[in-house]
């Protein structure tokens, strides 16, 4: 018991000494603590004669902090730690890891997406139809070019002699999110090439600069251009039997740039598949076109005579040379084999006979429209007299009309707008097909690849790893791209695009 006692005592005697030292200390820091103050300028602090104050405590320089230390403490803390004489050592606390200086990218860097973000998209080129109802624009392919500031007709600097125009582009046409924020906005793009397929493939693009209130000017035709296709023309051409009946510039046709987006592929080529075919026929906006023109339609409403397809047939001259013209190679393409024998009745010696005729009466033909202006309008009597003729051919002409007819439909719309207005629709309308991106047909939708800018190129590419498609024309009879099947691909480096450097383009074949 007495042992408790004791215990007691010493625990309420420890107590007590430690709340007096407790007191004790609480009322020395109450006497050091300065009283309250406005701030002010620092300065000497003046001593009153007589004045029985404390010392002031020096003021302490400020904790220098070290470079690369962690701060985690802020100054305010700092303040409060220095009064309570507990300021931590800077040397305690850990540095902060120091990042490595950042090294700015290369420019190239900033150019590399677009060779990604390029097979996800197409421009592509949708043609006007028919082309007399489009609205004014300045992106068409053939013809002539109409371009922006001082451009002048590029050379072939082989031979020296001017190069083929093969279509002009209105940059400010381009939607400006499928330029990849390196094609030029403004301004035209023309392309020229060497279709007289001389020394080499001769080739020019230009970018013709061109602001608002710059005025566009046509480029003359030069008395030195070959034609087109060369020695080759009378396999190009419908209305061209020689070399010396081709044209120097290819049919005019208008387009309009139309962005499409593509589904991802693991494939750098273009994607061959349905949404594709999907995003085109909707880029196209029609839906359902007329069908091609078949031997049927010239079988007339009983099925069994040889009509015109419309009243107006043979419309003018040209008209008339490219069915003679046809003739005469069908007559020359049956004399070499029996295949498709339009006279599979006949003996040798009359099938002989037979055909000599034919090509003879219509190689005269041929001769008499050659010598009228071409775009002449046929009076009613020249026109029932050539149809008489033909009907008395029909065996041959059969196999020929299909083609001449949409042959000559789609001259008269590029070359004569006027006279392209009075067709009858439903007879424009049959050749529509020709010239759209897109169509549907009982089997699916058809959509071979179309001419395109900024997109995936046919075929496998090596140059697509490091260069953009800047554009892709493949062969195209309806508007006389002849490209021996294949399709033209202008490359550019995504570097040389921004820099609008278009010398430095490279052409190869799909």
């Amino acid at each position: 018991m007495s042992a408790l006692v004791a215990i007691f005592a010493m625990f309420i005697t420890s107590a007590l000494g430690l709340i007096a030292l407790i007191w004790y200390w609480l009322r020395q820091r109450a006497q050091q603590e300065p009283k309250p103050e406005k701030p002010r300028k620092p300065k000497k602090a003046k001593r009153r004669k007589g004045a029985d104050e404390p010392e002031p405590e020096p003021e302490h320089e400020p904790l220098p902090v070290k470079t690369g230390r962690s701060r985690l403490i802020s100054a305010a803390s700092l303040a409060e730690a220095e009064a309570a004489n507990a300021l931590p050592d800077p040397d305690y606390l850990e540095p902060e890891p120091e990042l490595p200086a950042s090294e700015p990218a290369p420019a190239a860097a900033a150019l590399h997406s677009p060779l990604a973000t390029v097979r996800q998209q197409a421009v592509v080129l949708r043609q006007h139809f028919p082309p007399n109802r489009a609205p004014e624009g300045r992106s068409w392919l053939g013809g002539t070019p109409v371009l922006p500031g001082a451009a002048e007709w590029p050379l072939n600097p082989a031979t020296g002699k001017p190069l083929h125009f093969l279509l002009q582009l209105d940059l400010a046409e381009v939607p400006d999110e499928a330029g990849l924020g390196l094609l030029p906005s403004e301004g035209a793009l023309a392309v020229f090439l060497d279709l007289d397929w001389g020394a080499g493939e001769a080739f020019r693009i230009i970018h013709a600069q061109g602001y608002a209130g710059t005025p566009w000017h046509a480029l003359d035709v030069p008395p030195a251009l070959a034609m087109a296709y060369g020695d080759e023309a009378a396999l190009v051409w419908p209305w061209a039997l020689t070399p010396e009946h081709g044209t120097q510039v290819l049919p005019r046709w208008p387009v309009a740039p139309r962005l499409i987006a593509l589904a991802e592929s693991d494939s750098p080529g273009w994607p061959h598949n349905a949404a594709t075919a999907r995003a085109m026929l909707a880029a196209q906006g029609v839906d359902e076109l007329a069908p091609a023109i078949t031997p049927a339609d010239f079988h007339g409403p009983d099925g069994q005579g040889f009509e015109p397809l419309w009243y107006g047939y043979p419309q003018d001259w040209i008209t008339v040379q490219i069915a003679a013209a046809a003739l005469v190679r069908e007559a020359d393409r049956a004399s070499r084999t029996v295949l498709d024998d339009p006279y599979p009745g006949l003996e040798a010696d009359e099938r002989a006979a037979e055909l000599k005729a034919v090509r003879e009466e219509a190689q005269a033909w041929f001769d008499h429209a050659l010598n009228n202006p071409a775009l002449t309008a046929l009076a009613p009597p020249v026109r029932k007299a050539f149809w008489d003729w033909l009907s008395t051919h029909r065996a041959l002409a059969e196999h020929v009309m299909p083609a001449a007819v949409e042959a000559a439909i789609e001259t008269t719309l590029h070359a004569s707008p006027q006279e392209a207005a009075k067709f009858p629709e439903e007879v424009t309308a049959r050749v529509a097909y020709r010239h759209a991106l897109a169509r549907r047909t009982p089997e699916g939708v058809i959509a071979p690849p179309p001419a395109r800018l900024l997109a995936p190129a046919s075929g496998e590419a090596e140059l697509a790893g490091t260069h953009l498609l800047l554009l892709e024309l493949p062969s195209n009879p309806a508007l006389g791209h002849h490209f021996g099947g294949s399709a033209l691909q202008f490359w550019i480096t995504p570097e040389d695009l921004a820099d609008r450097r278009f010398d430095a383009v490279v052409m190869t074949r799909a």
